[in-house]
């Protein structure tokens, strides 16, 4: 049977010999380890009872922990920073749904940014969001493209479902930081699947576009071509 708080011994070595052989309840034990912080004769007891018990261990074969109770112990952990900021997100997609239809869409984009598994998903996402923006298209026409970015300004990029392009063109990313007039190219994007960039300089309030621009890239380091999609990066609080 456990000792309670209200049987707690004034003597040190009966008090330790108790909380070496795990005699105490947790409350108890709690306090014993409190008192042995300011009691340097209980603290000694302990480690004396610790050094007179540890032979018994010896004799005891190690015995592997069932699989089961892994599983356990992570269903029990806290969520990580990533599945708090993911929930948060999706607390607003759900509002944003009951609010107005182009935001189903972009549910769908969202969805399909988290659940794409060919190609994987790049390691940006592995790492809390930042900010995240909404990339329509100019025309009203076409799937959302959705851009999730982290604390290192790494950005990862997809469209809810492939955008269509000729053969003889490619897609271009854009950042305009806020206050800046020049747009900055972050390379050409895939027509489909999920994709990921470096941009330093971005950040909450950074405009991104995408525009239809010749084959390989734009030639001259500015959009030469229409911008068939745009949103600005919003912070993930």
């Amino acid at each position: 049977m456990s000792r309670t708080m209200s049987g707690i011994d004034d003597d040190p070595d009966l008090l330790a010999g108790e909380y070496v052989l795990g005699c105490l309840d947790a409350e108890t034990a709690a306090a014993t380890v409190v008192r042995a912080a300011r009691e340097p004769a209980l603290a000694a007891a302990i480690r004396v009872w610790e050094e007179r018990l540890a032979p018994l261990a010896d004799g005891i074969p190690e015995t592997a922990p069932p699989p089961e109770l892994w599983q356990r112990i992570a269903a029990a952990l806290p969520p990580t920073p990533l599945e708090l900021a993911a929930a948060k997100i999706r607390r607003r997609l759900r509002f944003w749904q009951a609010s107005t239809a182009g935001a189903l869409a972009l549910a769908a984009a969202f969805a399909g940014l988290l659940l794409w598994r060919t190609p994987p998903l790049p390691t940006p996402l592995a790492t809390t969001p930042r900010a995240m923006a909404t990339l329509t298209p100019a025309s009203g026409q076409g799937p959302l493209v959705v851009a999730m970015m982290n604390a290192k300004g790494e950005i990862a990029i997809a469209s809810a479902a492939p955008l269509s392009i000729a053969a003889d063109r490619s897609l271009e990313l854009w950042e305009l930081p806020a206050g800046e007039t020049r747009p900055r190219s972050l390379g050409v994007l895939p027509a489909q699947g999920a994709h990921s960039v470096r941009a330093a300089d971005a950040g909450p309030a950074t405009q991104l576009m995408i525009s239809l621009e010749p084959r390989g890239g734009s030639p001259t380091g500015q959009p030469t071509g229409p911008v068939l999609y745009a949103g600005t990066l919003t912070a993930v609080e």
